[in-house]
């Protein structure tokens, strides 16, 4: 092959920017209706989506590190899948988050709070917030209550779906540096966040206390009749002391509005326009960067067809 055939066969293979620039200019048309065909559906769509607030409640905790204070709790931990590391000890904010996985207590935790109820409530959505203030698109599209609802087969599945949207929407976490608790929880009904934050805190405190007094009722039983066997004055001084110390982390226990928590801030409605998503302007902009990428696509796409056809007629 000579040099001549191979600058032939480079100049062949080589892109001319100017010829697909004007291929762009010839469907321009293409691209047009394609981008302003994806914005408004994305424009329907960004419209029909609620506000997104969240509320959250901060909490201090005041166990001890290294302690024992959750005494037989580690079981509970082990059973979940969470570890607690060499000390026995559990944090609060893990302990929170053990029954948020556990399936058992969730469900006692939504049939109790009737949260099966508020989410089917035909009337849940009549607090949302829409942009523009327009709920027309939402409406649109909302879809009508299932007939069936009372029928009992679908009793459980409907606490497994409230379950696991709850979940989703639950955030609990500590700060490493402050050792500060958040649990914050996601709706779009403004006032429904406060309320089931201080629910799920109140039940899953009353759960943790119960279980670990009953743990610390079982270790004073027990040192108790050890020390009204024992002749030796030091032990028995010794189980007195182990009792004593028991009884005050009852008392510590008991004293506490949540499991092993101070209060720093309590759970609020949130501002009308504190919303935290759908971030209404991104989608846009993603949207009509995408659209003119496909348009422009679509039409080298159908270049290339025609000029495939083109060349089949000629040969």
């Amino acid at each position: 092959m000579n040099e001549n055939t191979q600058t032939h066969y480079i100049e062949e293979d080589e892109i001319d920017l100017r010829e697909l620039w004007q291929t762009i200019l010839k469907g321009k048309k293409i691209i047009a209706v394609i981008t302003v065909s994806i914005v408004l559906l994305t424009l329907i769509y960004a419209l029909k989506l609620p506000n997104v607030y969240k509320s959250e409640s901060i909490l201090i905790p005041t166990a001890e590190k290294g302690g024992s204070s959750l005494g037989g709790l580690g079981g509970l931990a082990a059973m979940a899948g969470v570890s607690i590391g060499s000390g026995g000890s559990m944090t609060p904010d893990v302990a929170f988050n053990t029954l948020l996985n556990d399936y058992e207590f969730m469900k006692e935790f939504v049939v109790n709070n009737k949260i099966v109820e508020h989410y089917k409530d035909e009337n849940v959505d009549k607090n949302y917030v829409f942009a523009l203030g327009f709920r027309g698109i939402y409406d649109l599209f909302k879809s009508s209550p299932n007939e069936d609802e009372g029928v009992e087969a679908d009793v459980e599945n409907d606490i497994f779906n409230t379950i696991k949207m709850i979940k989703g929407k639950f955030s609990i976490s500590s700060d490493k540096k402050t050792a500060l608790i958040t649990v914050s929880y996601s709706d779009s009904d403004r006032a429904y966040p406060p309320f089931i934050i201080n629910a799920f805190l109140r039940d899953a405190s009353k759960y943790l206390v119960e279980n670990n007094l009953r743990i610390i009722d079982n270790k004073l039983n027990y040192f108790s009749k050890e020390m009204r066997s024992v002749e030796s004055f030091e032990l028995r001084q010794s189980l007195s002391s182990m009792i004593s110390s028991i009884v005050q982390e009852k008392v510590m226990m008991k004293s506490k509005v949540y499991y092993q928590c101070d209060v720093l801030t309590t759970p609020s409605v949130s501002y009308i326009r504190d919303k935290t998503k759908p971030k209404r302007g991104l989608i846009m902009v993603v949207s009509f960067i995408t659209s003119i990428i496909l348009g422009i696509f679509l039409v080298f796409f159908l270049e290339f067809i025609k000029a495939n056809k083109e060349e089949e007629v000629t040969t």
